[in-house]
């Protein structure tokens, strides 16, 4: 059977990670959609769903090197949320045209649809879809069962639930978080395949700090090359960060915070302030003192930044929780500053006018009153 493969995504040098990363870490992840695969022999829809950097599109190409041979025509699309948000115009006809190979006869959405039913209903095919953020993108890509022939396989890797649900697709897989010493073995693995690492010594710090990552992947990878050559003092104040919800790898932070880009300001404001005051308390105590919503709240369920636990209470992972708290002190200073800058203009006209010193000294003497306050501030904080 000759098999046609197209397959649209930056440069991957790092199969070797794949690899490793798969035999350490995602085995049992894998094994779970592959059984889900095979409960039909009807084109099948399964959706990978999860939290930023949990795992969801290594667990689908995974998948798609190893049962790709299997099929008459494979393709995967990598990114669709970065590419359809980079193409401002013609963002569907250029995904669209990218899974049909590249074909430049498309000049429309709808005909993308016929054009992509025409090629694929009478193949058994295998489609990777990755990173999809709304709802068109489905549509447009894999809108009925009737475009693929029996036996297809449509994989859809996303952090939003609801579109899955509201496309219909057969099975959801919800990616769930590394087990110790699946934590362990990849955060050594990015550590200790480096040649700067040569040392073997920081066994029990490893742990903690593995311990305080929740069992997320990309956490534990960026960690781990962050760490990487780094003495023992430096791992310890990592570990203090984590330690007090604080991410110390910039990397890391700027990842998670792309989950939550496409929330509304409103919606943004009530997964900060989960994050920092209601995790833990149980979501009908949580919306009667607030004016939240149960729409609102499933919301951020299905779009994998809270959870609600069997005794209903709120819950988010830690490393969630930690960016959440970065971006309120980032903010929090941002605001000082330019209350700051307020008080600071009105004193020095109040020292000028008033007092009648001249401006230089009124600058200098302002300063030196913030400078004062501000290490009572520091020293109360400690």
């Amino acid at each position: 059977m000759v098999v046609e493969s197209v397959v649209y995504r930056k440069p991957f040098d790092d199969a070797k990670f794949v690899v490793s990363y798969c035999d350490m870490s995602i085995y049992s992840g894998v094994q779970d959609v592959m059984q889900l695969l095979k409960q039909s022999k009807r084109p099948l829809l399964v959706g990978i769903w999860g939290m930023t950097g949990i795992g969801k599109s290594t667990i689908a190409k995974v998948i798609y090197q190893k049962i790709g041979p299997f099929f008459e025509k494979i393709c995967l699309l990598e990114n669709i949320s970065e590419v359809y948000k980079n193409i401002k115009r013609d963002g569907l006809i250029s995904l669209q045209r990218r899974l049909l190979a590249g074909r430049t006869d498309i000049f429309s959405i709808e005909s993308g649809k016929d054009v992509i039913k025409r090629s694929f209903q009478h193949k058994r095919v295998l489609i990777v879809l990755d990173d999809v953020d709304k709802l068109d993108q489905l549509k447009f890509l894999c809108g009925s069962r009737d475009w693929f022939g029996a036996g297809s396989k449509i994989i859809i890797t996303t952090r939003d639930r609801r579109l899955l649900k509201d496309h219909g697709v057969d099975h959801i897989y919800n990616v769930k978080e590394l087990n110790e010493s699946e934590s362990l073995a990849l955060f050594n693995w990015g550590r200790y395949s480096l040649p700067t690492s040569t040392r073997k010594d920081f066994g029990e710090l490893s742990k903690q700090l593995v311990t305080n990552s929740g069992g997320l992947p990309i956490a534990l990878k960026q960690l781990g090359f962050f760490l990487n050559g780094k003495e023992a003092l430096q791992w310890k104040n990592v570990l203090k960060s984590l330690e007090r919800l604080s991410i110390p790898a910039p990397r890391l932070q700027e990842a998670l915070e792309k989950s939550i880009s496409d929330l509304s300001d409103e919606e943004k404001r009530i997964f900060l302030d989960i994050a920092c005051f209601f995790v833990g308390m149980n979501q009908n105590d949580v919306l009667q003192r607030t004016q939240y919503t149960t729409l609102q709240i499933s919301l951020l369920e299905d779009k994998s930044l809270i959870t609600i636990d069997e005794d209903n209470k709120l819950q988010m992972h830690v490393m969630l929780q930690a960016m959440a708290r970065d971006i309120i002190e980032r903010e929090s200073s941002q605001k000082t500053d330019q209350v700051r800058g307020i008080i600071s203009l009105f004193l020095s006209l109040y020292i000028v006018f008033v007092c009648d010193f001249e401006p230089t000294f009124a600058c200098c003497i302002t300063n030196v009153c913030f400078s004062w306050f501000q290490n009572i501030y520091n020293g109360n904080r400690k």
